[in-house]
């Protein structure tokens, strides 16, 4: 079963179990509460990957959301399925597709580290600006992490942050994070749950790009080395893509987040065509085709594309394919109103 009809079969799945779902929300039935999530957990791990948290509000709305913990595919499969979810759905429920910044979770979450309670108040965050990178350094620190291993110190932390800052603006905005074993006394410092709030001022009076989604966060990368063939995807000079690790991987002929994927009914591909224009006129010719052919497949839920590159004879799309039988027939549609061909090669084909 293909990803998109797997999103469609567990959203079919919840309705059957989201009266019970609610009811003990309601009731705080932890015993129900948590057999149900356990059962809906099982079926995620076929589709996105990844766990669902749910809550019940304290303004009377359910929220979920899908824990993916900055994994690319999870985010992929998780946008599915909030795109995809069936309308009846919105009238009690809020779906986040990633972990938002400031949730009750986050406020009313507190760690358990030996005999002391620990909560977001009592981790204080010093941050530098770095306005080339247009990134934030981070430097935390909390007593009650002196006792702990530097895994775990690192483990906590990074949930902390997650918790509260939501995993949009950790990716997006932290460069770099370290743990100190004293206080500092640099300037710009906060306690955690004031550290969102200082991240927005701060995109605003920089004048940053704003983001919507972890998946429109793109990256670029200038190969050192000289394309050394006419092959495909060794030709390449520039890369642009919202999916980083997915690069690094195929450029090394390695293929686990391809695997993955594929486990989850889905494909990692791109497109690619001869190259029409020099470099600077391409790149803009590329970014256009890109967005016309997203704009085109995912509404549909047929495919979502990530980028690409520039090369030396071809120019690319990368895509994550989540129908691959209405990507075909949507590929021939599309090649019947362009002037030149586009082609589709899988990466696991490479």
């Amino acid at each position: 079963m293909n990803s998109k009809h797997r999103v469609q079969s567990f959203w079919s799945y919840f309705l059957t179990i989201q009266e019970p779902l609610e009811a003990a929300l309601r009731a705080q039935d932890q015993h129900e509460y948590k057999h149900l999530l356990n059962d809906i957990n099982e079926h995620l791990k076929s589709v996105c990957g990844c766990k669902l948290e749910v809550e019940l509000s304290e303004t009377g709305f359910f929220e979920m959301t899908f824990a993916t913990g900055g994994d690319k595919t999870a985010q992929l499969c998780s946008a599915l399925l909030k795109k995809d979810a069936p309308k009846e759905l919105s009238e009690n429920w809020i779906i986040n597709a990633f972990r938002p910044p400031l949730s009750e979770r986050a406020l009313n979450s507190y760690l358990q580290i030996q005999d002391k309670t620990v909560r977001g108040a009592d981790f204080k965050v010093y941050y530098t600006i770095d306005e080339e990178s247009k990134t934030v350094e981070l430097k935390v620190y909390c007593e009650a992490l002196l006792s702990l291993s530097d895994t775990q110190r690192e483990n906590i932390v990074a949930y902390m942050l997650e918790l509260f800052i939501g995993e949009l603006e950790l990716e997006a905005r932290i460069s770099r994070v370290e743990i100190l074993e004293e206080e500092s006394d640099e300037e710009n410092v906060c306690l955690l749950p004031n550290l969102y709030e200082d991240l927005c001022d701060i995109i605003v009076d920089q004048e940053w790009m704003e983001y919507h989604d972890p998946l429109s966060i793109y990256m670029a990368y200038k190969l050192d080395e000289k394309p050394v063939s006419e092959t495909l995807r060794r030709d390449m000079k520039l890369i642009v893509t919202t999916n980083p690790q997915l690069q690094e991987e195929v450029l090394n002929k390695e293929y686990a987040t391809c695997k993955d994927f594929a486990d989850k009914g889905g494909e990692y591909g791109y497109l690619y065509y001869e190259k029409l224009y020099e470099d600077e006129k391409e790149a803009l010719v590329r970014q256009q085709l890109e967005k016309e052919i997203n704009d085109l497949l995912y509404p549909m839920s047929i495919a979502r594309t990530m980028g690409g590159a520039i090369g030396i004879y071809y120019s690319y799309i990368d895509v994550a394919v989540f129908d691959r039988d209405g990507f075909g027939i949507a590929l021939e549609k599309i090649n019947e109103k362009m002037k030149f061909k586009i082609y589709y090669h899988s990466f696991l084909e490479d």
